[in-house]
C-alpha cells in the first residue's frame, strides 16, 4: 500500500521565508507576485502550487525558485508588467505551469530551447511593452547566457526524469554544502546531516554560542554547526542591509 501523498513535501515557504533566502528579495513585492494587487484589478503573477489560507501566502520550493527568477529580473530593472507577460507567453509556449524552471528550457547554454524563449517569448514582449532593459538583454546573446548561468543557474541542481529545478543551494559561494531539498526539514535549509541551519543557530544562542554542546545534542560534527551558525549570520546581515 502506497504511504498518502504529503504536500510538505513541496516544501514550506511563509512569504518573509522567501525575501530572508532570495538576495534581492522584498516581502511587499512578493506578496504581490502571490496575492495580484485587487485594486488594480491584477491577478496574481504565479500558478502556485498551494491555495491561499485566508490572508497566509504560503507557497512551495518551486513557487519560491519563480519568485527568485522574477525577482532577479526585477531587480536588474525589468518593468514588472513585461515579466508578466513574458511568464504567461511561455506558459502557453510550453504547455507548463513554470516552464522557466524546467531545466531544457533557460538552463542549458547550447540547447535550441533557449532560442525559443529568447527570440519567442523574450523578444516579442520585450518590443511589445518597449522595454529596453529586456531588450538589451536577450538582444546580446553573451550578456544574457551570463545573466542565466552566473545569476539564475547558481547553485541549481534538476530532477533528471521531470526536468524542474529539485534543489538549491542558496549561498552557494560562501556555503556549498548549505542546501535547500523540498523533501528534507520541509524544504529549510539544512547542514549535510540534513539539521536544518534554524535550529542549530538558535541553539548555539541558547547554549551561550558554545559550538560543542550543540554537536553533541544534535550528534552532528563541529563544522556544520558552525557551517549553520556562518550561513544564518550571512543571511540576517543581508536582511539588514535590505531593510531601508
Amino acid at each position: 500500500m502506497n504511504a498518502p501523498f504529503n504536500p510538505l513535501s513541496l516544501g514550506f515557504y511563509t512569504v518573509q521565508d522567501a525575501a530572508r533566502l532570495i538576495e534581492v528579495g522584498s516581502a511587499q513585492r512578493i506578496r504581490g507576485w502571490l496575492s495580484g494587487y485587487p485594486r488594480r484589478k491584477v491577478g496574481p503573477l504565479l500558478v502556485r502550487d498551494y491555495e491561499p489560507i485566508g490572508i497566509a501566502q504560503e507557497m512551495s520550493f518551486l513557487d519560491l525558485m519563480e519568485v527568485r527568477f522574477v525577482e532577479h529580473f526585477r531587480d536588474i530593472g525589468v518593468k514588472p508588467q513585461t515579466l508578466r507577460r513574458c511568464i504567461e507567453v511561455a506558459r502557453e509556449k510550453f504547455n507548463e505551469d513554470k516552464p522557466l524552471l524546467k531545466q531544457g528550457v533557460l538552463f542549458i547554454p547550447t540547447d535550441d530551447r533557449r532560442k525559443v524563449v529568447v527570440e519567442e517569448v523574450l523578444k516579442p514582449v520585450a518590443k511589445e511593452h518597449r522595454d529596453r532593459k529586456l531588450w538589451n538583454l536577450v538582444d546580446r546573446n553573451y550578456e544574457f547566457n551570463d545573466f542565466i548561468e552566473g545569476s539564475l543557474a547558481r547553485g541549481l541542481a534538476f530532477d533528471p526524469t521531470t526536468e524542474m529545478t529539485s534543489e538549491w543551494r542558496p549561498r552557494v559561494i560562501d556555503f556549498p554544502h548549505v542546501v535547500i531539498d523540498p523533501r528534507v526539514a520541509y524544504g529549510q535549509p539544512t547542514v549535510p546531516s540534513g539539521v536544518p541551519t534554524s535550529v542549530l543557530f538558535d541553539a548555539w544562542r541558547a547554549e551561550g554560542e558554545e559550538v560543542n554542546p550543540v554537536a553533541d545534542w544534535f550528534n552532528v560534527p563541529v563544522d556544520q554547526v558552525q557551517m549553520a551558525v556562518g550561513f544564518e549570520k550571512l543571511l540576517m546581515h543581508e536582511e539588514q542591509a535590505l531593510t531601508p
